[in-house]
């Protein structure tokens, strides 16, 4: 069994199957003695269930330096550009939503019918996207992308961590196969080549976190993820148009326009990050290149 978990890939879904445990059970704990269900999800009641996430993320973390022997820079942790690669994302984030919604406005598939200024929902809100971003981050970036990446190279992690991150999505609210495709999209190229790039959990932390926010509580078009909790987003948004562009009202992800924004944005990001000489060829090629 040791000789088994010293092993990149086994090590990858031990974790992650740890990390996914802890979190539905920690969140079922919470929706029963609190009563939390789809009727009364208020942002605050939201931030309690994300943070199940944050409490399985810091109960793994140790768990993967002893499994690993890796400091925390080595698990995706770095100390260094925490701040900068955290609103470096956001703003990676934040520009891939505003693009989005930009171009379904002028195509008029997009209105705003009021602006409500709710600063403590848009700060609670904040604070969920952070946590979402946190534990989704260190489990399909942080663990099934850094530690696959070890045995079968950079490509085929990232198409790996990028399926499961778009499947594990398929049980929300309003999700439709052209969902997961978006989800999938956005994981692999955006979410993966942020943290290919930078070899840190920061930046990809900070993507996600903006892409939520902006989408649901500054846009106002919702999410499979958060379409059912009574916020007050910032634009009272309306989707309107062809759903095969739009994915229609609550379910943006699933639309042409998000996918081929994501998709352009993750193909720089990879650009990048493979000019930079950080994507890594599979273990049994780099041995073969040493012999």
């Amino acid at each position: 069994m040791r000789k088994l978990l010293g092993h990149p890939l086994p090590q990858a879904f031990t974790l992650l199957v740890v990390v996914l445990a802890v979190f539905f059970v920690l969140q079922a704990v919470l929706a029963a003695a609190f009563q939390i269900g789809p009727g009364n999800l208020t942002p605050a009641l939201g931030l309690l269930l994300g943070l199940a996430g944050v409490v399985a993320a810091l109960i793994t973390v140790p768990l993967a330096r002893r499994m690993e022997g890796e400091s925390l820079a080595g698990l995706g942790f770095p100390a260094k550009n925490v701040v900068r690669h955290l609103l470096g994302g956001f703003a990676v984030g934040a520009g891939v939503q505003a693009a989005v919604f930009g171009i379904m406005a002028v195509a008029g598939w997009y209105t705003v019918s009021a602006v409500t200024v709710d600063v403590g929902s848009l700060v609670t809100m904040t604070l969920l996207a952070l946590c979402v971003a946190f534990w989704e981050e260190w489990a399909f970036r942080g663990v099934l992308l850094r530690l696959p990446e070890k045995a079968i190279g950079s490509w085929w992690a990232l198409a790996l961590s990028a399926a499961v991150f778009g499947l594990i999505h398929a049980p929300n609210a309003n999700a439709t196969a052209m969902t997961l495709v978006g989800i999938t999209v956005a994981g692999g190229l955006v979410l993966g080549g942020g943290f290919l790039l930078t070899r840190s959990l920061w930046l990809p932390i900070g993507i996600h976190t903006g892409w939520n926010l902006f989408q649901s509580s500054v846009f106002g078009a919702g999410s499979t993820g958060a379409g059912a909790i009574s916020e007050t987003p910032l634009l009272r948004g309306h989707v309107s148009g062809p759903q095969l562009w739009t994915g229609g009202p609550g379910d943006p992800e699933s639309g042409l326009v998000l996918i081929l924004v994501a998709a352009a944005a993750g193909a720089v990001l990879l650009f990048m990050a493979v000019r930079a000489g950080r994507a890594r060829p599979p273990r049994r090629k780099t041995a073969a290149a040493i012999v």
